[in-house]
């Protein structure tokens, strides 16, 4: 499994056309089945349902769909600059982040603009997003966020 690719179950608590909110146990996600994935799936406030897909920063891109015993394969286009990152140095994030205060944690998570650095600083974990430049534009703290959750059990 990738670190982006996340198993989820819950109950339906919002629609939105193609998106929707599931109550996990862990809190509410952002799901997106695509206008396409909304002709196969019927999106239901209430309905229990399990997902698999890639967690992206805002939102769960479901590539399967389960509920009341039926599955659906849901295709997502990637976008063309998904896969072809210019060359960039993770340790340029890490020493950034050590240069902080933080401890870095894992590794980097290469995004097209940034890396993304789990750092703990005095017990308390922050994402860190990095520019390649080593330039740290965004912390933010961490708790129970999923995108984390095997960095966090694994230090």
């Amino acid at each position: 499994m990738s670190e982006d690719h996340r198993k989820l179950s819950g109950k339906i608590t919002h629609v939105f056309a193609h998106r929707f909110v599931i109550e996990t146990p862990k809190g509410a996600v952002l799901a997106d089945v695509t206008p396409h994935g909304m002709e196969a799936v019927t999106l239901r406030v209430g309905a229990d349902v399990q997902l698999e897909g890639e967690m992206k920063p805002s939102e769960l891109k479901v590539f399967r769909f389960t509920s009341g015993g039926k599955s659906v394969a849901i295709e997502h286009k990637k976008k063309h600059h998904d896969d072809h990152h210019g060359p960039a140095d993770p340790e340029v994030a890490r020493r950034a982040a050590r240069q902080a205060g933080f401890e870095p944690v894992g590794e980097p998570r290469r995004k097209p603009k940034h890396f993304e650095v789990l750092g703990r600083r005095q017990g308390i974990y922050s994402e860190l997003h990095i520019e390649l430049d080593g330039h740290i534009r965004k912390t933010k703290p961490v708790h129970d966020d999923p995108k984390w959750a095997d960095a966090l059990r694994s230090s």
